[in-house]
Order: structure tokens, then sequence, then C-alpha cells
């Protein structure tokens, strides 16, 4: 019965996002919180989320692979396959943010190079092919490890693009490609780590199952990763904040400095990095299961949180011409489709990681 149910509302949530996709197709981008100044809003900033957390599930899955630590071994099959679900995620909300999904062909059609947008688009495609290709071998007999060496380089290459694509206007200096392209992955790193441990330690109480003292030992390892990893990004959102709301003089960081003061900006700091970092470095919550749980939950709240504050950062301040007539800063609050395109993303994600949880024995360990 928890299970039609559960089946009913991923249901629920894809239907949502076709009849989004739909009516974006018919009626535009009037039913978005899209103006000619907030040019990016709720369904890219989930897209980034998606796509940065994928990135970092295969720096996860590249550890036994890439680097030989073989203790890892047991997460291989289930990191890859949750590595494809966010993916797929991700695909839905860019799809319905570009709102015209066909005219990716002509990105192949007319290559450029000189592009990030060129080199992000052939670099996802490879991506999902290369992931299934190293699934199914996963699957079927054992580990390649030149599929998961591929899947390491793709997965920095995506995450570095992405910050030199979002960076690359020299008008708005917010959204600063040198930091990114460096903070993008780290985040990313986060985020996977949290996702794999909610995923895994979620499905195991709800499927009933107990995880081995091997299990157990490598969550809590994974746990104190991720709390290390949460406290060097606070440190560099600290700076950030130094650097760019406080210190700065300038009218360049105007809109971060008015950011500072947003509820995304505050869910990042307080609840997505500083409140799981202290709870990681206390090993009494930490070697708990709810310690866990709470902290990767935390953490992936406050990296959906910070990709909708680091959009928001590059375009709530017009500029040039589109300033004449309109505030210093515009307000954002997303529309019903916006937030049904950004569910559409997670019902996805959900239904194929649950497909996979219950017929592709996620839990089992690849050969090497």
């Amino acid at each position: 019965m928890k299970a039609k149910l559960w089946y009913g509302l991923l249901g629920l949530g894809i239907l949502a996002g076709l009849f989004t996709a739909y009516r974006v197709y018919t009626v535009g981008f009037t039913l978005y919180a899209k103006t000619d100044v907030l040019v990016w809003t709720l369904p890219l900033s989930t897209y980034i989320f998606f796509s940065l957390t994928s990135a970092g599930l295969a720096f996860v899955s590249s550890i036994p692979v890439v680097f030989g630590i073989h203790r890892y071994d047991p997460i291989e099959k289930r990191t890859v396959y949750l590595e494809i679900a966010v993916l797929m995620g991700s695909f839905v909300c860019l799809i319905l943010h570009i709102g015209a999904p066909l005219q990716v062909i002509y990105i192949f059609l007319s290559p450029n190079p000189a592009s990030p947008l060129w080199w992000l688009a052939m670099l996802y495609h490879v991506y999902i092919v290369v992931l299934l290709l190293a699934f199914w071998r996963i699957h079927t007999a054992k580990v390649s490890r030149t599929l998961g060496v591929v899947i390491f380089l793709i997965a920095i290459g995506t995450s570095t693009t992405l910050g030199w694509l979002m960076g690359m206007t020299d008008a708005r200096p917010t959204l600063n490609a040198s930091f990114f392209s460096v903070y993008f992955p780290l985040t990313g790193f986060a985020s996977g780590i949290a996702a794999l441990l909610l995923f895994s330690l979620v499905s195991e109480r709800l499927l009933g199952r107990s995880g081995s003292e091997n299990a157990a030992a490598l969550y809590n390892e994974m746990a104190k990763i991720m709390g290390v990893i949460a406290g060097v990004v606070l440190i560099l959102f600290f700076w950030r904040t130094v650097i760019g709301g406080i210190s700065s003089a300038g009218e360049d960081f105007r809109a971060f400095k008015h950011m500072i003061g947003s509820l995304p900006y505050h869910v990042e700091l307080w609840l997505g990095l500083a409140a799981p970092t202290l709870l990681m470095l206390l090993p009494q919550i930490r070697k708990t299961a709810w310690g866990k749980i709470t902290a990767s939950f935390l953490v992936l709240l406050g990296m959906f949180a910070g990709r909708l504050e680091f959009v928001l950062s590059g375009v709530i301040r017009p500029l040039g011409q589109m300033a004449e007539g309109r505030p210093e800063f515009v307000t954002y609050m997303p529309t019903v489709y916006e937030v049904l395109v950004a569910l559409a993303g997670f019902s996805v994600m959900f239904l194929v990681y649950t497909l996979g949880e219950r017929y592709l024995r996620l839990e089992t360990t690849p050969e090497h």
C-alpha cells in the first residue's frame, strides 16, 4: 500500500511536469517569473543543483575505481545508479527551463568550441552514455576502470565548465568564473556524499535491511568527510561574503550585498553549512543513523538554496538600458509553474532511483 502511494505521488509529480511542458510550449515563458532582467529563475537553479550533485556522486564513485580505495566497493553500484537518477532530474529541469528542447539539435549542427555552452552540451551527452555503459558493466560483469576514469574526468569538466559559463559575463562580477569553477566542484562533492548517505540510510530503514559492520564504518567515514568538506565550503563561503559583500567598496557587488539579507543565503549558511559541520564534528552524533541522515538532508537543503542564491545574485540588479525606470533590485517569487518544474525533476529522480532500488540489487558489491 505504501509503495502504491509512493508511486502515485511520483506519477502526479511527473504529470505536473508534463502539463507544465505543454503549457510552456503553447503559451510561452509568461508562465514563469522570467523577465528581460530575471532571465534565470528556479528551474535553472534546480538544474544546477542536480547537475552538480551528479558530478559530486561521480567523484564519490571514482574513489574505488580511479583511486583504488577498495573499501568503497560496496557503494560503487548504488553511487553510479544514483548519478543516473540525479542526471535525469537535471535534464527535466533544463529542458523545461529552455522551453524548446528541440533547439538542442542546433548545437550539434553548429558546433562552437569557443562557447562553454557548446562544451557543456557535448559533455552531458557523453556523460549520460558513459554512465549507462558503466552501470551496465557493473550490473552484468564487473567495474571498468577506463569508464570510471572517463566519468571522473567528465564530472570535473561539467562542474568547472558550468562555473565558466555562468561567470563569463564581465558585467556581472558577482558570478566570478575563477571562484565558481573551484566552488562548484567542491560543493558538488559535498552534495554527492550527502545524497549517497541519505539515500543509502533511508533505503535501509524503509526496506528493513540491517547494514553490516563494514557498511556502518564506511558510512561513518563518509559522514566525517562530508563534515570536513562542509567546513571547507563554509570557509570559502565566509571569504566570498567578506570580499564580495562586506569589504568591497565598489558598485560591482551590490547585487550580492543585497542577497546577503535573503532567505536562500541564510538557509545555505546556517542550515546547509554551519549546522552539518557542527553535527559531524561531534562523534556521538556522527556515528548515529539519525545524525548522518539529518546532516545529509541539511547539506542538500542548503545546496539547493545556495544554487538559487547564486542564480539570483547575478540577475536581480538591472544593468544598462534595462535599469531605466526600474528599482535598483528587482524582486523574485517563483510561479506555480516554476515550482512544478522543480517538483517534476525531483519526481523523475525519485522514480528512477526507486525502480533501481527495487529491481537492480544496488546493494551488491561489483567485482574489479
